[in-house]
């Protein structure tokens, strides 16, 4: 390799002379071995990429992944898969970039993941270009997961999922660090206009506009001005249907007091009917009972039997068919109504352990990288693990912000946080097993792309 040619090849690529720098580069390496060249291969094959010269820097890379010394060949990967995408070599693309994925050492997955997710998205593969996306997103070297957030939010509006389009523009519009704010912003204007919640997608276009400073495109503007005039439109509407009701309020008014017939009547009233007359009770005379005498002269035997024999006599007499039966009766509705209970707790959904409890104890477990079996339905251990993968490997927090509860069957929304800030939904699905609740499927808020 010539040094003196090289020496100058790094001063021009220093400054930004990529005519110069791709030029020298490529005299260095003239005629020698391909070992020991990658780095002046890849140099070169960037100094042509920002000459626009796509097709001789797909050349010069693959010279590049020809160094078997070079330490860097997941990056070049990824530059080669970037030089094909710009010439519409998307298919050739996607395997340059699952190339850089493979390689274990290479720092910067979620480049090679946004790089794949574009190519798949011009390929019309859009379900996956979405799980690329994701990946991205949630890829612990990414510095600005808002990016692939944001075209994860497209992908899902091409793929005609508004409400899932709305949680992915929500999450990059929730990372601080963003710089795109307002373009997501816009971006999540337009998810609630498809969805056709006018009021929220107007919100969203003016926050973008007037918080983050964001000029609407032509075509964002027109969706803008459609969502205002149907927001219009609807206000008149109810302006419209107040004035009807209100011109029928007066109606009646009037109409009472002319000394109309309320509508609905029937005529007069007829009074109640007499009832059976009360019976006179005579003041009555108390006759004089010739055995209290007896008192006096019973024994203390005599006494406490004749006492037992009045108890049983009053409790036989307590126990005629009726009083039996209202005992029985309210047994039964005092069982009815702690069965009733009970049953009604089951069928709106509750239970021990709740569905939160099950939830809470799940993510801590596999947060903390303990057993969390336990906390599902029989299931085989493969199918388990697929499930949990699709989790992030490791979050900063979670919390459960809804469950929708039924007798057999529930769903809890979970949103979890990263490291990165990012906010990411899932739904976990519970079953009732005994009088609580345990897992059997775990839902990512885009699973329907086949992720």
């Amino acid at each position: 390799m010539d040094r003196a040619h090289l020496a100058v090849a790094e001063a021009a690529y220093s400054a930004g002379d990529w005519r110069e720098a791709a030029l020298e580069y490529l005299t260095a390496v003239h005629g020698a071995s391909l070992e020991g060249a990658g780095r002046a291969y890849h140099r070169a094959g960037n100094a042509l990429v920002r000459l626009g010269r796509y097709a001789d820097a797909v050349g010069v890379y693959r010279y590049a992944l020809g160094d078997p010394g070079y330490d860097h060949h997941g990056t070049v990967h990824v530059n080669l898969g970037t030089a094909l995408e710009a010439l519409g070599r998307h298919a050739e693309a996607v395997s340059e970039f699952e190339e850089a994925l493979a390689d274990p050492v290479y720092p910067s997955a979620h480049k090679a993941l946004q790089g794949k997710a574009h190519a798949l998205f011009a390929l019309g593969r859009y379900g996956e270009a979405a799980d690329a996306y994701r990946q991205a997103a949630w890829a612990d070297c990414n510095p600005d997961p808002g990016r692939a957030l944001n075209n994860l939010g497209l992908t899902f509006l091409t793929l005609a999922k508004p409400e899932e389009a709305v949680e992915a523009f929500r999450a990059a519009v929730g990372i601080e660090g963003y710089a795109a704010r307002g373009k997501a912003t816009a971006n999540l204007g337009l998810a609630y206009a498809r969805m056709g919640i006018h009021e929220e997608a107007v919100r969203e276009f003016e926050s973008a506009r007037d918080v983050y400073g964001y000029a609407l495109p032509d075509k964002t503007r027109a969706v803008y001005d459609a969502s205002r005039a149907a927001l219009d439109s609807r206000a008149e509407s109810d302006r419209a249907a107040g004035a009807t009701r209100a011109a029928q309020r007066e109606a009646a008014g009037a109409g009472e007091a002319a000394g109309e017939e309320p509508a609905g009547a029937t005529g007069q009233l007829e009074p109640a009917a007499d009832g059976p007359r009360a019976e006179s009770a005579g003041a009555g005379h108390v006759p004089e009972d010739d055995d209290d005498s007896r008192f006096f002269t019973m024994s203390e035997k005599e006494m406490r039997d004749e006492g037992l024999t009045a108890e049983r006599a009053v409790r036989k007499k307590s126990r005629t068919p009726r009083r039996i039966l209202t005992r029985v009766l309210l047994v039964l509705l005092i069982v009815a109504a702690l069965a009733g209970a009970f049953g009604g707790v089951l069928y709106y959904g509750y239970g021990y352990p709740t569905q939160e409890q099950t939830v809470t104890s799940l993510l801590t477990a596999y947060g903390a990288g303990k057993p969390y079996t336990g906390y599902w339905v029989a299931v085989p251990q493969g199918d388990l693990q697929k499930q949990m993968m699709q989790l992030p490997a490791r979050f900063d927090s979670f919390r459960i912000s809804g469950v929708n509860r039924s007798s057999l069957s529930s769903t809890a929304r979970v949103v979890v946080r990263l490291s990165s800030g990012a906010q990411l939904a899932y739904d976990v699905l519970l079953v009732r097993e005994g009088i609580g609740w345990k897992v059997n499927g775990l839902r990512s808020l885009w699973s329907s792309t086949g992720s």
